[in-house]
């Protein structure tokens, strides 16, 4: 074994012994001081997951059960829900008892936030808000345990794809700002967080030089900001092989995977949630399915008059989230579309469900003419803190503007709308020209999508690959 070999076989060792350190001893010693339990709860899922789809069934059915019974007792919004549908709790014991409720939307619980949707957990709350992947804005209560449950399962599904807590690794992100827990977290788990709010070649530079200094073996984060880190280090030459690459956030398109993983050398793994704080499916390894969290989640998928769809079929996605929580969420649309899995046995050998794709988030960007990507994430995030806007959709036809449609709340004022136009100068483009233009609905798009930001810009211009199809 020559020199080189023995100081990596050292540096493996060393970052074994870390990762172990920090899921036995750091993080209990966390969730003792935030008052989580996000250590018992991933010990109970990397359990769970291998359990037979018939045991996975019976947990989740009796989750299930006492779900529906809190919500009904406990939440306003849910007992007048289910007394207008002529719906008691005995009446819900089987997943297919939750066709007998209504399916309900983000409109509906605006009408009685967060009075009438909340309960009391006995923990202190806090609202989680976002514009969400349909653009429009909605608020949910947390508390901290459905944040530990939520991170259970993302650190369950770092796990599938290689990454032990601990190692070094780079994330892409919107919190420029990290607060102290934040920051803490980022020094013990080694993480290098980078904001993908600037995508420039010299921005991308800037990070791969760090990956590079750092030797960091892990990326994630959202897939277009992934995937031009991988384009720029494919057009210099500094890709290398990587140990792990897991997404997030936007749509992972084909000719993102496939750039990606050529300038890394590693398969990726994807992940699919909403902000609402639900996890909902990850991806395994085995094939292109994902898992669904199924002891954690319910998943349906919907035709448009609202029957479940076949396997290998398009439908509305539904989510019902087995703990209830401070906010229960129980026939939930989320506002996406995906296609349902088939259903045979992963060759993996865990039993959660499969859930065949994601295709509900679409990820145009905005070419500015200095050369920045603006991509989704960029624009919710200057969204999450407008309440006086309903929702928004970007529009760019000539390289140098673009046009922001608002539908304005009651609050509105033109204001507000300089606001907004100014955040999205001074976070990425300042030589733009940005119109506001106020409308009264932005419309679902044929596919039942409601694009919130769309390029008409040539493909050739942006740079964008043609879409080969994943090996």
């Amino acid at each position: 074994m020559n020199l080189e070999a023995r100081k990596r076989k050292g540096e493996k060792l060393i970052d074994h012994s870390y990762s172990l350190l920090m899921k036995h001893l750091v993080l209990p010693a966390g969730d003792r001081v935030l008052g989580q339990n996000m250590v018992r709860r991933l010990a109970f899922l990397e359990e769970a997951q291998w359990w037979s789809p018939e045991d996975v069934r019976a947990y989740q059915e009796a989750q299930l059960r006492k779900l529906i019974k809190v919500a009904y007792e406990e939440v306003q919004f849910y007992r007048d829900l289910m007394d207008s549908a002529g719906v008691k709790p005995a009446d819900i014991g089987r997943v297919e008892d939750l066709r007998k409720l209504p399916v309900v939307t983000k409109q509906m619980f605006r009408k009685v936030f967060p009075e009438g949707t909340s309960r009391d957990t006995g923990r202190k709350t806090w609202e989680a808000c976002s514009s969400g992947s349909t653009g429009t804005n909605f608020c949910a209560l947390q508390d901290r345990e459905t944040m530990s449950r939520l991170l259970a399962m993302t650190t369950l599904a770092f796990g599938w794809g290689g990454w032990p807590i601990g190692d070094r690794h780079l994330q892409t992100g919107i919190s420029p700002q990290r607060g102290f827990v934040k920051k803490v977290k980022d020094i013990l788990l080694r993480c290098t967080y980078w904001p993908a709010f600037d995508l420039t070649d010299a921005i991308m530079d800037a990070a791969l030089d760090t990956m590079h200094a750092k030797k960091i073996r892990h990326l994630r984060g959202y897939p277009g900001s992934l995937y031009f880190l991988a384009r720029r280090a494919l057009e210099t030459g500094r890709g290398y092989p990587l140990d792990s690459i897991l997404t997030w956030g936007d749509n992972l398109f084909d000719y993102y995977r496939a750039t990606i993983e050529k300038a890394f050398s590693r398969r990726i793994y994807d992940t699919y949630g909403c902000a609402e704080g639900i996890q909902v499916a990850a991806q395994c390894g085995e094939g292109m399915n994902y898992h669904t969290y199924s002891t954690e989640v319910v998943v349906e998928t919907l035709d448009d008059e609202g029957r479940p769809t076949e396997p290998g079929v398009s439908g509305h996605v539904i989510l019902t989230r087995l703990h209830p929580g401070p906010m229960p969420f129980i026939r939930y649309r989320v506002g996406d579309m995906a296609v349902r899995g088939g259903e045979s046995r992963c060759p993996c050998g865990r039993g959660f469900e499969l859930f065949g794709s994601i295709q509900g988030r679409d990820t145009d960007f905005i070419l500015t003419p200095s050369g920045n990507r603006l991509i989704v994430h960029f624009f919710t995030r200057v969204f999450e803190y407008c309440p006086e806007v309903d929702s928004f959709q970007v529009i760019q036809e000539t390289r140098d503007s673009m046009i922001l449609r608002l539908v304005p709340m009651k609050n509105y004022t033109n204001a507000v709308g300089e606001s907004i136009v100014q955040s999205i100068r001074d976070l990425g483009a300042a030589d733009m020209k940005i119109d506001v233009e106020l409308v009264d609905e932005i419309p679902l798009a044929p596919s039942h999508k409601r694009r919130f930001v769309i390029s008409k810009l040539p493909k050739p211009e942006l740079g964008v690959e043609s879409r080969s199809k994943q090996p």
